[in-house]
């Protein structure tokens, strides 16, 4: 086959056939779909829904969501009166699908559903993908390496606009597999689709992989010229629309909107990048895990025929994407789901193809890992609320000062389920070069699953900004707007959802008319100064949240006859 022939290849001319051990079974993935749905949604669903707005990404990405809600500019999304720096799909399409679920949730936890949305989308795009170049048996597989990999599945839990890159990069895949014909092909549009989405998700820079790649097969496939230039040009032509319109009828903060789509226009120092290396190579070790080291294999199989397209595709956009990662973005977990879209297409070529010893090996390190990993958080609830082990009990004091929360039944037994269950699973699932990628989706979701069940209380103590919020309330007799200085976007979006109150920044005109202002500094900083207007302003709280003294929050009042009251 030569290079960037998307056609499938017959099983009978790939270079070696699946792994057939004597004792594998007809029905490799024995899991079942209706299992592996039921896992699939364990997974998902616990801690998506029904806990507070946790610091960080999650209640940053979520206020933007609030704002479009409430009644904010859906052409140039804002959060709490500034121009929103970052592309808007992702706010757009969950907001969409929180609205009618807001009636029935909290509206934190009706902005996370769109996160099924995406990652369902995600799935079964990668998996279509994998069916144009491997065999039905194969591509099986796709899903649960995906769903095993703890990048993902911590990303899906959090209002998080990567999930959507990972998204458009996942229809670019299924796009690129098809373009097979000199005629324009649905493979074309598709993969037009996961340009243009990609850009309205994470920005020009992040989409760069996808238009190198396209630009490559231009000019080296003529058949596929005018697939690839239609691709290109359309799905460009996607990505700036909202750019061109925002700019031309939004009225936007020009900085605001241009670092919407080029996010990631200043190159790190030289000096930074092999400290930043190591770290963002750390990130994808246990992030893509265990489908990295899998990729891995697939490379060394086809050494000597690597530039055929099912391997050439996702090794050159992984190429690109690693480069980008290490030149411009933070490391983060979710910067890492850019790679692990090509890193499973590359994986799942290998995992039937897998050496009896390193699937027996990957297999028992899965079985001792999650079995271990599932008594100590069993031991970390009876440290919460029996106070044993002591020296456990002591650590989540620690981390936690203050916690206290009632024991009840309904937790540990439904735990007490889902261990049981796991048990039940690691007996049953029959030899296979699969089985060891099964029994790692099911720890996955145990784990998960166990954590969100007995440890959700604690977690949210410590993650959410609830307590401080209820004590912030009690303080504001007056109404109107809360100003802020120096506090974090996160902080920002989680109390004003919770107070029911706008809080922009003291810079801007909202923020100067406001009577309230909330100042933030390090646990250990003395008081800083305030902004100008606010000399007068008498101070009326001053404290932090439970468990940590690493910042610390001050609130002041100044009554003032022209203080206006904005609605939040």
């Amino acid at each position: 086959m030569s290079f960037l022939d998307l056609r499938p290849t017959p099983p009978s001319a790939q270079p070696d056939a699946p792994v057939r051990w004597s004792t594998y079974s007809r029905q490799p993935l024995m899991m079942g779909w209706p299992v592996a749905l039921c896992l699939a949604l364990l997974l998902l669903l616990p801690g998506l829904i029904g806990r507070d707005p946790w610091r960080g990404d999650d209640a940053e990405h979520f206020g933007v969501i609030a704002s479009l809600l409430n009644g904010g500019s859906w052409l140039v999304p804002s959060f709490q009166g500034d121009t929103w720096n970052q592309s808007p799909l992702y706010y757009w399409v969950n907001a969409l699908i929180a609205w009618p679920f807001s009636f029935i949730l909290d509206l934190p936890d009706a902005a996370r559903l769109g996160n099924l949305f995406w990652v369902s989308i995600t799935i079964v795009a990668l998996y279509q993908a994998a069916r144009a170049t491997l065999d039905t048996e194969e591509a099986r597989v796709l899903p649960f390496l995906a769903l095993s990999a703890p990048g993902l599945m911590l990303s899906a839990h959090e209002t998080q606009p990567d999930l959507a890159v990972m998204a458009g990069y996942a229809l670019f895949f299924w796009g690129s597999s098809r373009l097979c014909f000199e005629k324009v092909t649905p493979g074309s549009l598709l993969a037009a689709l996961g340009l243009g989405v990609t850009m309205l998700s994470g920005g020009f820079t992040i989409a760069l992989p996808l238009i190198v790649v396209l630009l490559g097969i231009f000019l080296i496939k003529p058949k596929l010229r005018l697939n690839t230039l239609v691709a290109l040009m359309l799905g460009l032509l996607i990505g700036f629309f909202w750019f061109i319109h925002a700019a031309a009828f939004g009225n936007p903060e020009p900085t605001g909107l241009f670092e919407a789509i080029w996010p990631a226009s200043t190159l790190r120092n030289a000096a930074d990048i092999p400290g930043h290396l190591l770290n963002v190579i750390k990130l994808i070790a246990w992030t893509t895990w265990p489908a990295w080291p899998i990729a891995l294999w697939t490379l060394w199989r086809r050494r000597l025929t690597f530039w055929r397209r099912e391997t050439m595709v996702p090794l050159a956009v992984l190429l690109i994407a690693l480069v980008l990662q290490i030149l411009t973005a933070s490391a983060r977990p979710s910067k890492t789901l850019v790679l692990l879209a090509p890193i499973l297409l590359l994986a799942t070529a290998s995992v039937t193809h897998l050496r009896r010893g390193a699937a027996n090996l990957l297999d028992a390190f899965t079985l001792t890992l999650f079995t271990l990993t599932a008594g100590f958080v069993w031991l970390g609830w009876s440290a919460i609320h029996f106070g044993w082990p002591e020296h456990l009990a002591q650590t989540v004091t620690r981390l936690e000062p203050g916690f206290r929360t009632p024991l009840t039944i309904v937790p540990p037994a439904i735990a007490f389920l889902l261990t049981i269950g796991w048990f039940v699973l690691m007996r049953n699932i029959p030899r296979s070069p699969v089985r060891g990628i099964q029994h790692w989706f099911a720890g996955i979701t145990l784990i998960w699953a166990l954590v969100v069940v007995l440890w959700s209380p604690w977690l949210d103590h410590g993650m959410s900004y609830t307590r401080m919020g209820e004590q912030i309330a009690k303080q504001l007799e007056a109404p109107g707007c809360i100003a802020t200085y120096r506090v974090t976007e996160d902080a920002r979006a989680a109390l004003s959802y919770q107070l029911d109150r706008a809080m922009p920044r003291s810079a801007i005109a909202a923020g100067k008319d406001c009577p309230w202002l909330l100042t933030e500094t390090p646990g250990n900083a003395q008081e800083i100064k305030r902004p100008k207007g606010w000399d007068a302003a008498t101070k009326v709280w001053a404290g932090h949240r439970r468990g940590t003294r690493a910042e610390r929050y001050t609130l002041y009042y100044r009554a003032s006859e022209t203080a206006a009251t904005p609605q939040p």
